[in-house]
């Protein structure tokens, strides 16, 4: 008798569409892999132009743009529910169904948070305080976790300790804790990048098909630091007038997402060095999910920067894993997990916080020493092998091979004097409990 494959629901409150954000990519490329053995829809509230083909096979569908109601009876009919962390905030029925509830911690948002209002302290304190609670509720709510990285699978241990998850009941149930946490780390395809289109090279107006392009992936975000590379590119435009700055993304593809101050910034900054358009590019909006591989083969140096934030350590900048499927040599602030596995395993170079004088040279190496480039393109091709879906994928699909619940959320408490009673009794007898009990009254007396 052939049993019934399970059915699991991914939900990102993102738009799955042509153009699409990190979270966005990540439950949907989770959702394609695990099609292979489960029945698996994506729903996102949002509407989708993703064209009918690029979604799946047979057991893989796309639902978008749907009521509330419409989810929650699509949550009834499926054993397992996979949600970002912020999910709850806006479907808080979900985790009062019963199903096998996942929760995706991968972006560690709160410290984003910080950084993001940074300047506005009102709504710092009002964002902060209503996402720690959002939070808090997701990892109490979780049977299964999931993050990017063992360092973050540190941070939110830490977590689950504070807000009292860590009892000696789930200790019982399973002594790692990995099966309250995992790490599934963003992921890429198995087959190498292929064109389907124009990139940037004699297709975006001064970008000229022999220029050495630059390439940032993905959006310019509040804890990233653009400037240090765009005045790094500004020293070297008369040096090498070949050398041009691509960003990919502009303005996020979910419409809800404000365009960010360092955004405006950083263009205002390439305006002021007269580099806008002639060494600097932006986007107007961001490359489609489908089309990337098309700008990242035209690219010849993958860049990012950030600054020393507590973002910095626990984050997982998804889309580097991009440049390392590109085989780009790349450059990079240091301070986080891939930032250090990139300099270890010879794909980049990992560079001081802020130094302009650090990113050019860097940069005017990778111009000057063809032999450098072709080996850190081996060392990203090397590093890009550990990271394919399939791979990273494995830790939920065992879970959603062999669903478990978390023993029930208790608050933790101050034990009774009764309690403390029996928990003496229970390590040594009456006797302990009248040596304690001794001991307790000199205590007093002195």
């Amino acid at each position: 008798m052939s049993v019934p494959r399970r059915k699991v629901l991914f939900i990102t409150l993102e738009p799955i569409s042509r153009q699409m954000a990190g979270p966005a990519i990540r439950a949907f490329e989770l959702a394609r892999e695990l099609s292979s053995d489960f029945d698996v829809t994506t729903f996102s509230p949002r509407p989708s132009d993703l064209p009918a083909d690029r979604i799946g096979g047979a057991s893989l569908s796309l639902a978008s743009g749907l009521s509330k109601q419409n989810l929650y009876a699509l949550a009834s009919q499926s054993d397992i529910l996979v949600i970002q962390a912020n999910v709850l905030k806006a479907y808080p029925k979900l985790a009062r169904l019963g199903k096998y509830l996942v929760v995706d911690l991968y972006d560690p948002y709160l410290l984003s948070v910080l950084a993001q209002y940074a300047r506005d302290p009102v709504s710092a304190s009002a964002s902060y305080r209503l996402m720690h609670q959002v939070l808090e509720k997701h990892m109490i709510a979780a049977d299964f976790s999931i993050c990017a990285s063992e360092r973050q699978r540190d941070y939110y241990i830490g977590r689950f300790c504070a807000i009292g998850r860590l009892t000696p009941e789930i200790y019982k149930f399973d002594r790692s804790f990995r099966k309250l946490i995992d790490v599934v780390p963003f992921g890429l395809p198995g087959e190498p990048p292929s064109r389907n289109g124009p990139g940037m090279k004699g297709a975006v107006p001064g970008i000229g098909k022999t220029d050495k392009v630059l390439i940032w992936g993905g959006g310019i975000w509040e804890w990233f630091d653009p400037l240090t590379v765009i005045e790094a590119a500004a020293r070297l435009s008369q040096s090498h007038p070949e050398l041009k700055l691509f960003f990919m993304g502009w303005k996020s593809p979910n419409p809800q997402v404000e365009l960010m101050p360092m955004a405006v910034r950083a263009r205002g900054l390439a305006q002021e060095r007269g580099l806008l358009g002639k060494t600097v590019f932006f986007h107007e909006s961001w490359v489609p999910y489908e089309e990337r591989a098309n700008y990242l083969l035209d690219a010849d140096i993958a860049v990012s920067a950030h600054f020393d934030l507590p973002e910095t350590r626990f984050a997982f900048r998804t889309r580097v894993l991009d440049y390392l499927w590109a085989t780009l040599p790349i450059l990079t602030t240091g301070g986080d997990q891939l930032a250090e596995m990139i300099e270890t395993r010879h794909a980049g170079m990992s560079l001081p916080y802020g130094d302009v004088e650090a990113w050019v040279g860097a940069i005017s190496r990778l111009l000057d020493n063809r032999g450098l480039v072709e080996n850190l393109r081996a060392g990203a091709r090397r590093l890009a092998s550990e990271f394919v879906w399939e791979k990273a994928a494995l830790p939920l699909k065992n879970f959603c091979a062999d669903p478990h619940h978390m023993p029930g959320f208790v608050p933790v408490r101050m034990p009774s004097l009764v309690d403390r009673v029996r928990a003496v009794y229970s390590r040594g007898g009456a006797d302990l409990v009248l040596k304690r009990s001794k001991d307790a009254i000199s205590d007093l007396l002195r």
